[in-house]
């Protein structure tokens, strides 16, 4: 049998090719859009993909199932729903086909989204019973899926949907059946996804917090009250995997691009300079109007909250060796349209000649100067953490305004008046104090270490009000 998890870091996303080797051939389980990994996985392991399973439109990645489908000729099958726009063949509660001994058995189990299906598979040597369930963003390690996506004001009936569908069906596969979520940590479709890929149902039954709800009305309280803000580009995620994304074929071949030829696409209509270095390097020197998203894991969340559709991204990078991640990361959320990046990087820019800004970082020590020991007036200090961080306590005096709200709230800042920005680790601050930056702030601070310093350094923390702008 050929079972093999394909993580996509940034994402969170966990997808999945599974086969019968004897036979020579598997199916591909919620693909990501740069898809040729999961032909690379075939072919190490002698199998055909003849099969391409969504558990869901989803809302979080643009999916590969087109893109895999062009490469393999494998037919696409998922939910039943009124929303495709491609060929799709639909399936229903009850539906089974085969994969050479593998049996899968499909589940209607709606509540993230309404066509949602998860898929039970029996079957391979000395496995007769059902054995795994992957179960999309239905239930994860530790969590469920959020049923908030869809809008509209539909989540309450979803999540009465999601609350049937748990202990209806999925509860009852089995407990020893193991457990195959479309994501882990860090993925924000769940509340607080557990650090476990996978899991077994009967441990989830045993352990899982929104599980241990007594009644339908309680699970569909604890489930909505927990949720973390959804990112913006989810709705339009949405809506290109209803409608079919568009269908590469390979990665996109981005340009070098000169200091001078860098400048002058700047200058181009619906041009952003996306900065993927480091919080301290981007300090030490940027281009002016830049945005800096730092390339680490959160890349590819943040891009999706802060990046207009319509933009054309001229990259900045750490070094050239990054431009393939950057890149995909970018092609995962929907950002196809990336104008260049710039050869020899800042060092290139600075050597033709060109301005530059500087981001000043303020260590806690100087903060505490200022909200504590009051050696400086003037100083707005901003928390750019989600509301439920705000909640285990904020420095004193700080404002707060979550980054991915900040374009849309500028008007709750002085702009006279100097701003230092702060998050959990600085990560967020960085992207909020450029933000700022790039609309004519004109004294702005990041706070390396952010609140993880704060607190490290031992500084009073101050409770946050009940109620907080978001």
């Amino acid at each position: 049998m050929v079972l093999e998890t394909i993580k996509t870091e940034g994402l969170a996303l966990l997808s999945y090719v599974v086969g019968d080797d004897d036979a020579g051939i598997c199916a591909v389980i919620d693909p990501r859009r740069d898809a040729q990994v999961y032909v690379d996985v075939a072919r190490e392991n002698n199998v055909r993909i003849t099969h391409i399973l969504e558990t869901h439109i989803h809302a979080d990645f643009v999916s590969g199932s087109r893109e895999l489908s062009e490469l393999t000729g494998a037919k696409i099958y998922g939910g039943k729903s009124s929303d495709y726009s491609f060929d799709v063949k639909q399936l229903e509660e009850g539906d089974e086909f085969e994969l050479g001994q593998l049996k899968f058995k499909v589940l209607h189990t709606p509540g993230h989204t309404p066509e949602h299906i998860s898929f039970l598979v029996s079957g391979g040597k000395g496995a007769s019973e059902p054995w795994g369930i992957f179960t999309g963003d239905t239930l994860f390690a530790g969590e469920v899926g959020r049923p908030d996506l869809i809008g509209g004001g539909t989540e309450k009936k979803l999540a009465r949907q999601l609350y049937h569908t748990l202990h209806e069906k999925i509860l009852k596969v089995g407990d020893q059946v193991e457990l195959y979520p479309a994501h882990g940590e860090g993925s924000p479709c769940g509340g607080n996804i557990g650090d476990r890929d996978s899991s077994t149902v009967g441990y989830e039954r045993l352990n899982s917090k929104k599980l241990q709800a007594k009644s339908e009305d309680e699970f569909v309280k604890a489930v909505l009250k927990d949720l973390p803000p959804a990112p913006f580009y989810y709705s339009r995620m949405k809506k290109v995997n209803a409608e079919g994304p568009r269908v590469l074929k390979c990665l996109p071949v981005v340009q070098p691009l000169s200091a001078k030829d860098f400048a002058a696409e700047m200058k181009k209509k619906n041009r952003l300079v996306l900065d993927t270095r480091e919080i301290e390097a981007f300090g030490g020197a940027h281009i002016e109007g830049s945005l800096n998203i730092a390339l680490r894991k959160e890349f590819p969340i943040w891009s999706g909250w802060m990046l207009k559709p319509e933009v054309e991204l001229l990259l900045v990078l750490p070094d050239q060796e990054y431009l393939d991640s950057a890149v995909r990361h970018l092609l995962r959320v929907g950002y196809d349209n990336i104008a260049g990046y710039l050869r020899q990087g800042m060092r290139g820019w600075m050597e033709a000649g060109m301005p530059f800004r500087k981001l000043p970082q303020m260590s806690v020590h100087e903060l505490k100067e200022v909200v504590v020991d009051e050696k400086r007036d003037g100083l707005q200090v901003l928390d750019v953490r989600r509301e439920d961080e705000l909640k285990q306590g904020k420095i004193p005096k700080a404002q707060h305004i979550f980054a991915a709200f900040l374009p849309e709230q500028l008007d709750k800042l002085d702009r006279n008046r100097a701003v230092a920005t702060y998050c959990g680790s600085g990560y967020r601050a960085s992207i909020a104090a450029s933000v700022l930056e790039r609309n004519g702030f004109k004294e702005v601070f990041n706070i390396p270490g952010s609140m993880k310093a704060w607190k490290n350094a031992e500084f009073p923390v101050e409770e946050a009000e009940e109620q907080q702008d978001v």
